[in-house]
């Protein structure tokens, strides 16, 4: 780390790699997440050119670290989400924990994410077109992957409902959705 300016109070700038990249001569080396003043002296001390760092723009940092959707011409329908005309039964229930709390109905094609609570695919889906909180009121946790699919809780509502019947079928996608990075924190040594 030799060579590196020394922050106002004369201790050296800690540094989180953040992105690698060739400096001239094909050495990898790494960029570090600071402000634009700090970074463009580091490039300064390590002779790099600006010309040849490839290093994101802000806001592209800041939407990967806020999570982004897909601009879309048209919003996306419940109907994009079924493969096929088919529909599942509408059906209420007086089982909490097997109702969705996005649609007050019996969950079809329940997925559940990192905080525990599950709900229709499609619902969850159309609700992070808007939004990356948990729906549940209590929780409102942030998430930052994409919820995966509950096999045991669609084995659960196939036995307490048989007559359901459910012949729809979703696509399971999450395309469009680029899910918030955790922060990156900086400490200084």
């Amino acid at each position: 780390m030799a060579g590196l300016p020394p922050n106002r109070r004369g201790v050296h700038l800690s540094l989180a790699p953040t992105t690698k990249h060739m400096c001239e001569g094909h050495v990898p080396c790494l960029l570090y997440n600071k402000s634009t003043a700090n970074r463009q002296r580091i490039r300064d001390a390590l002779g790099i050119s600006s010309a040849n760092t490839h290093v994101r723009s802000t806001i592209e940092r800041d939407r990967r670290r806020r999570g982004s959707r897909k601009i879309r011409d048209l919003p996306l329908k419940e109907e994009d989400l079924y493969v096929g005309p088919e529909r599942p039964p509408p059906l209420k229930t007086d089982r909490a924990h097997q109702t969705c709390s996005l649609c007050l109905q019996v969950k079809s094609h329940p997925v559940a994410y990192m905080c525990g609570h599950s709900h229709c695919y499609v619902c969850i889906r159309l609700h992070l077109e808007n939004n990356w909180l948990c729906p549940i009121r209590d929780c409102r946790i942030l998430m930052r992957r994409a919820p995966h699919r509950h096999h045991a809780e669609e084995e659960g509502i196939a036995l307490d409902f048989p007559a359901r019947n459910d012949r729809s079928v979703v696509t399971y996608d999450w395309e469009g959705l680029t899910f918030p990075r955790p922060p990156v924190y900086v400490e200084e040594e």
